[in-house]
């Protein structure tokens, strides 16, 4: 894995990943959008709430690199993903679509906006609340990595569904 990355790189593989999502998701209809089954339970809309809530920490974890403070998991270090991606569904399962495109589309401006601001040194700094590892990792996984995955698992559900 690089050990340093160019913001404007970074930029452009977010906004690449998320137009390529949104792609994806502008042909659909609501009831689409809410049919549940897409990967377990969860409908296409739960998949959205799922990225925006991994969206909503890595915003504080960004105002942390920013204010120079360290971050503070809010889980027990023992939990796993699959427990806290439950939690995050049990959250907002009861939502509106509408809802949660808002918030969607708004919580990725608000990290472009952060990342912006972000200075290239800031970026590649060692944490120490991340065991030594920069922020953009972190970044990368919770954004131009995290849409592809979404992606995949609603094309796939759309392949099957869709004939």
């Amino acid at each position: 894995m690089t050990e340093h990355i160019d913001k404007t790189q970074l930029l452009d593989a977010i906004r690449t990943s998320y137009t390529s999502f949104e792609a994806v998701l502008a042909p659909l209809s609501p009831e689409q959008m809410t049919t549940p089954g897409v990967n377990g339970t969860w409908s296409i809309k739960d998949n959205i709430a799922h990225i925006s809530a991994w969206h909503r920490l890595l915003l504080d974890r960004l105002q942390a690199v920013r204010d120079n403070v360290d971050y503070h998991w809010p889980w027990n270090e023992g939990a796993s993903d699959d427990e806290i991606n439950e939690q995050f569904y049990q959250q907002n399962k009861a939502r509106s679509l509408d809802d949660v495109l808002t918030e969607f589309r708004s919580l990725h401006q608000q990290i472009i906006e952060q990342v912006q601001a972000i200075s290239n040194e800031d970026l590649n700094r060692p944490l120490s609340w991340r065991n030594g590892k920069p922020i953009w990792p972190a970044i990368v996984g919770d954004t131009s990595e995290h849409y592809p995955d979404h992606t995949q698992i609603i094309q796939d559900w759309l392949a099957k569904h869709n004939h």
